[in-house]
């Protein structure tokens, strides 16, 4: 059932302020979530890139390492 005396221009002006709300509610979740996207897709390609270099740093430190001290002489031999 519905009410009788509809006038729906009447009722459209009055509830404009709450209609305009809501779309700023919906615009607003929306730019956020995009942003958020935005932020995770970016984070994780600099992540990546980082991980290469760490590896890379290591590797290279380990060989430095290795040539330091070759196997079998130390600094207190006295030979």
């Amino acid at each position: 059932m519905s009410a009788p005396d509809t006038n729906i221009d009447k009722q459209e002006k009055q509830h404009k302020p709450a209609l305009l709300g809501i779309r700023g509610a919906m615009i607003f979740g929306v730019l956020m979530v995009l942003l958020l996207l935005f932020f995770v897709v970016d984070n994780g390609r600099e992540d990546m890139a980082t991980e290469d270099t760490a590896v890379e740093q290591d590797a290279s430190a380990a060989s430095v390492d290795a040539t330091a001290y070759p196997v079998g002489t130390t600094a207190t031999d006295s030979n």
